[in-house]
């Protein structure tokens, strides 16, 4: 019996007559065989691969089967952009089946969201992990889960590697528990270099489990590029190809996306603007522009990355270069529908940014990507999930507690002596109080997070302290950096491709009020904290980096005038460079010598390295870090080479190397004051200084 005839006939028939599909996708059919057999998927596909239809199919088939009256299947996204613009997609199918599905998120209004104390239950849930969040921890919407069967995880490599993907993975594993079925995990993702341990990260060493991965079709793919070091120049480049076109500008920043839409709207027609800080409104429009004939072109950060539809574009731009090969290729998907080539531009300022150029792309022609790893001690949302579990009761004890946190998969192998610090902490800091040997929330919790009904436990997303940005009729423009905003009233500025005045700041409820402008000098363009650094180039990128330098030559079939540009760029640089290893060469300077460290491990890890080399070699010495190297300036010898790597042998060697990195302020992490000192160093090192990595590189040291 084929995969097709196995559905219920009522979805055979939405197919056929309501789609006018007369078989199923390769994707499709596997996906479905796959969770007919009980298994835990990973579905891998690119964009407009068919990846949705390939998770609700199967699902709407079991529900039909099998109804309930009850919520049977939970559709989680990272963006409440993508859950709006999969909403009509699934509602096409799901209410022609003759079922209901709810969308609960931020923007999602009150008369809107679903009522549990209605009766009334959707079969399928539309939301993201923060309303989920809400709808688990309140008493009243629990039983709501019982019947749960399904959970579908969109996107799912957006969430891996941060605190946001832990709290997803322990909401995965409340839902199991609040269910009385066996549930179903479908995750989705683009290519990812490490698929089964994705897989397993979703599902459970004693679950079956299935990796869905249709290689896509060969196609055919159009790059050209702009290397120009005028930044106006390059504005031009990016006008001139987009120009009568559908397309996308990509950049790595908002900062920068902020000033490029000015002069590219004096270049342009219809020019658009989306990224994180832009009212839900303006992006709305930036998206439904593409429904528009002609010209339009929105200039966006990694907002437009994902999976939101927008239809067939005709190019994409890369202002500068990607950050990572799983970027690279998730833009460039954006173009090459119904079998036109894909499209890409690359605007560079110099010979560097075309080496990573070229490092990103030969990544992908390889069929590389980036592997993607959960945090590995995730105490800060172990904090959060403890304050979650107290909400509302009226104490627990130390045995409860310890044992309903270990059941959550991402806290299993955190010691239970590490789990009870943090109970002694928290109690002593006043987060949590003690009547007999029940433990309750204390009197710092309820001021530091109880405030709007406990709205800070909502998400374990670290607050920007950005300022709303208003008009005085209280239409919101966006969200501006608080630093931004803070000097005196009176500014003038650009924002969203406007010209606006700061009227006044309102420091209680966080917001700027702000009047158009038609000011034309001393406009300020606005910032936004992290915006704007290399420290993101991927690790794969820079080992890209490393393997054509070593090569001498890439593998693209460059134009004639890049071809020559990058080969003057190789033949400056060592030749002795090996992938994998470090490199240590002494240079002259006008003062003396500077010893280069080249590891092409990324800008994090080297700042370790040099923050650790700092601590042990003698004399006064400046540092420059880049994601490829580390040079050492202010030595007065040629040899100086030797000094660093035995400091660099000496580190590698010692024990204690990395107890002397610098303590990382509170903030970093949402629920960090939660946790005392030695926790939070651990923390760190695991996480933000990546020290297991820094060892591995120093460890094959080889002189």
């Amino acid at each position: 019996m084929s995969t097709f005839s196995g559905l219920h006939p009522v979805l055979q028939e939405i197919l056929i007559s309501g789609l006018k599909w007369d078989s199923l996708r390769e994707v499709q059919e596997a996906a479905i065989q796959a969770v007919f057999e009980g298994c835990d998927i990973l579905v891998l596909a690119p964009t407009a691969g068919g990846k949705t239809e390939a998770a609700f199919l199967p699902v709407i088939d079991s529900i039909l089967k099998n109804p309930t009256g009850h919520l049977s299947a939970v559709y989680i996204s990272p963006l409440k952009a993508l859950i709006n613009d999969q909403t009509e997609r699934v509602l096409s199918l799901v209410r022609r089946a003759g079922l209901e599905a709810a969308v609960q998120h931020g923007d999602v209004s009150g008369s809107e969201r679903w009522k549990f104390q209605s009766g009334e239950e959707p079969d399928i849930l539309l939301t993201t992990p923060e309303s989920l969040e809400v709808l688990l921890s309140s008493r009243d919407s629990r039983h709501a889960f019982s019947n749960l069967r399904f959970i579908i995880i969109d996107e799912i490599h957006a969430f891996i590697e941060t605190s946001r993907g832990v709290h997803l993975r322990c909401l995965i594993d409340r839902l199991s528990f609040a269910s009385e079925n066996h549930i179903t995990r479908i995750g989705l993702s683009a290519t990812v270099g490490n698929p089964n341990e994705l897989l397993s990260w979703m599902s459970a060493p004693d679950r079956n489990q299935k990796l869905v991965s249709i290689p896509s079709p060969p196609s055919k793919k159009e790059f050209s590029f702009v290397v120009e070091p005028d930044f106006f120049a390059r504005i031009e480049a990016a006008a001139d190809a987009v120009r009568g076109k559908k397309s996308l500008i990509f950049v790595e920043s908002r900062s920068l996306a902020e000033r490029l839409i000015e002069p590219l709207k004096n270049l342009l027609t219809n020019v658009f603007i989306h990224h994180s800080s832009v009212s839900p409104e303006d992006r709305k429009a930036a998206e439904a522009s593409f429904d528009l004939g002609g010209e339009t072109c929105v200039i966006c950060t990694s907002t437009m990355e994902l999976g939101i539809d927008i239809g067939d574009l005709d190019l994409v731009v890369q202002f500068g270069p990607p950050l990572s090969a799983a970027s690279f290729l998730q833009r460039l998907g954006r173009t090459g529908r119904r079998d036109k080539p894909s499209r890409m531009v690359f605007i560079l300022q110099n010979p560097c940014e075309l080496l990573i150029t070229s490092a990103a792309v030969e990544s992908a022609m390889q069929h590389k990507s980036e592997s993607l790893k959960p945090p590995k001690y995730p105490a800060d949302v172990l904090a959060h999930q403890l304050l979650i579990l107290l909400k509302g009761r009226m104490g627990l004890g130390k045995r409860q507690i310890i044992s309903s946190l270990l059941a959550l998969t991402p806290f299993s192998k955190i010691p239970t002596d590490t789990i009870e610090e943090i109970l002694s902490y928290m109690e002593e800091q006043g987060y949590l109080s003690r009547s007999g040997d029940l433990y309750l929330l204390g009197e710092k919790a309820e001021a530091e997070f109880g405030k709007s009904n406990w709205k800070a436990l909502i998400s374990v997303i670290q607050d920007t302290g950005g300022y709303l940005a208003v008009l005085p009729d209280g239409t919101v423009i966006g969200t501006l950096d608080a630093r931004f905003v803070a000097g005196d009233p009176g500014r003038v500025f650009t924002f969203t491709g406007k010209t606006w005045r700061l009227l006044h700041r309102d420091d209680v409820h966080r917001r700027a009020l702000i009047e158009p402008s038609s000011a034309s000098r001393g406009l300020k363009r606005p910032f936004w904290g992290g915006s704007g650094s290399s420290a993101g180039l991927s690790e794969l990128i820079c080992l890209g980096v490393s393997e054509i330098i070593s090569r001498r030559r890439t593998l693209l079939p460059l134009p004639e005038n890049e071809a020559e540009m990058l080969e003057d760029l190789i033949l400056g640089l060592p030749d002795d460079i090996t992938p994998g290893k470090l490199h240590i060469r002494t240079e002259p300077e006008v003062n003396g010598w500077s010893v280069v460290v080249s590891t092409f491990a990324g800008e994090t890890v080297n700042r370790v390295i040099a923050y650790l080399l700092r601590q042990n070699l003698s004399g006064r010495h400046e540092f420059k870090i880049t994601p490829f190297a580390v040079r050492i300036f202010g030595f007065e010898n040629p040899d100086a080479g030797y000094d660093v790597s035995r400091a660099l042998i000496e580190i590698s060697s010692s024990p204690n190397s990395f107890e002397e990195l610098p303590t990382l302020p509170d903030n970093l992490w949402k629920f960090s004051v939660c946790l005392p000192a030695d926790v939070k160093k651990e923390m760190a090192k695991a996480g933000y200084y990546q020290t297991d990595m820094v060892r591995e590189i120093l460890s094959g040291l080889d002189f």
